[in-house]
């Protein structure tokens, strides 16, 4: 299961990146994703793309929004599972690959409790000091969360990937306190 976490989150990761056109100065503005009511904060003018990956054995449609701006990438990702899918093992296996996927070496678990959306119980949140791909030190602040939507469970990830660190942390606070359910 780790494998194949691993091989995903490398590409979302990839293609969120491969999205993102590089903006001079933060521009926040409210953006919805497709097919959700999610409704959160960018800092830039998002890319959006839709890309098939497989998560705990079921195929799905992984919707990821980014943009860079200030040597920094925010993106959110979302994708739709049946009711019946084990909602807690796939953030935590999402959560797991991203942290490899930045090659973490300082975690710290942080307690979430979104105000805007009803979130199912097994949210998470971290704030972590990794490497990324250049060998170049990388932060992160990540949460990971679902909720329920119809008949199904909508799996949510925000991050802000930053090489400034703490200077960062109001930021990407901005965008994870501004995920919202109308």
């Amino acid at each position: 299961m780790r494998n194949y976490f691993l091989k995903n989150a490398a590409t979302v990761f990839f293609a969120i990146a491969g999205l993102t056109a590089c903006q001079p100065s933060l521009n926040w503005r409210v953006v919805q994703l497709e097919g959700t009511n999610l409704k959160f904060d960018l800092p830039c003018k998002p890319d959006k793309t839709t890309q098939s990956v497989k998560m705990a054995g079921l195929d799905i449609d992984l919707s990821m929004v980014g943009c860079e701006a200030n040597d920094a990438v925010w993106a959110v990702m979302t994708a739709q599972v049946p009711a019946t899918a084990d909602r807690v093992e796939i953030l935590k296996g999402w959560r797991t690959a991203t942290l490899q996927n930045m090659r973490a070496t300082q975690t710290q678990d942080l307690t979430w409790s979104p105000s805007r959306v009803a979130a199912l119980p097994g949210t998470l949140r971290i704030k972590s000091l990794g490497t990324s791909a250049k060998g170049q030190p990388v932060h992160a602040q990540a949460v990971w969360f679902s909720h329920l939507e119809g008949e199904a469970v909508r799996l949510v990830h925000a991050v802000v990937y930053q090489n400034q660190g703490p200077k960062m942390d109001a930021s990407a606070e901005q965008l994870i306190e501004s995920l919202k359910l109308p």
